[in-house]
């Protein structure tokens, strides 16, 4: 059997041929050079979709980063508006006591 035909054939069908020889046979290397074969190509894959999950986590963090700087500008726009809010209504205080009693503004 060529390498091109244990390639094509599945995991169960491998096996099962390299369970039917000999540990010290060429057939069997054959089968566990194929099976190592497997084992790497499995390895690479899963190292790509690792290295594109760390990616997007990446992307995910910097957003998460932008996220946090736009709600830090936020609350800075509010505490100024609510000093502003404050200061407005510590003037309107003073314009009602003007109002009501003028004596103490002279």
């Amino acid at each position: 059997m060529d390498a091109r035909t244990l390639r094509a054939m599945s995991f169960d069908a491998l096996v099962d041929w390299m369970g039917r020889s000999a540990p010290d046979s060429p057939n069997h290397d054959m089968g566990m050079a194929e099976l190592r074969f497997r084992e790497l190509l499995l390895q690479v894959r899963s190292s790509e979709a690792q290295i594109k999950a760390a990616e997007s986590e990446k992307v995910a963090a910097d957003a998460a980063v932008k996220g946090t700087e736009a709600a830090q500008q936020n609350a800075k726009y509010m505490l100024a508006s609510v000093v502003v809010a404050a200061l407005a209504a510590l003037v309107s205080a003073i314009s009602v006591l003007a109002t009501l009693h003028p004596a103490w503004f002279k």
